[in-house]
């Protein structure tokens, strides 16, 4: 908000009135104890190239425990291909679930 080069913002609220006002205005009119106190407390936006970065490691990372957690389980299928069939009320027929035996 009082930080130089931070994109616009635009705040939605439930049951509130949101007033659009510049940022020029606004550190015009604050005071200025106002304008210290939101400095100490507010957070600015990181750069776009931080932002950037930190989002293309989250994908990398997404990606790469996708395709760990597909390779054990397929890994485990092979190892352990056996299909038990397990009901918890033999009078009543349900869908037969598969279970992996042995798997660790």
């Amino acid at each position: 908000m009082l930080f130089s080069g931070q994109p616009a913002l635009t705040l939605i609220s439930n049951e509130c009135e949101c007033l659009l006002l510049r940022k020029s205005s606004f550190v015009r009119i604050a005071s200025d104890q106002y304008k210290q106190n939101i400095r100490r407390t507010e957070i600015p936006f990181p750069p776009d190239s931080v932002f950037y970065k930190s989002y293309h490691t989250n994908e990398v990372w997404k990606r790469y425990s996708k395709a760990v957690y597909q390779n054990a389980c397929n890994r485990m299928k092979l190892q352990h291909p056996q299909i038990v069939k397990r009901s918890s009320n033999f009078n009543q027929k349900k869908k037969q679930l598969p279970i992996l035996i042995g798997a660790n």
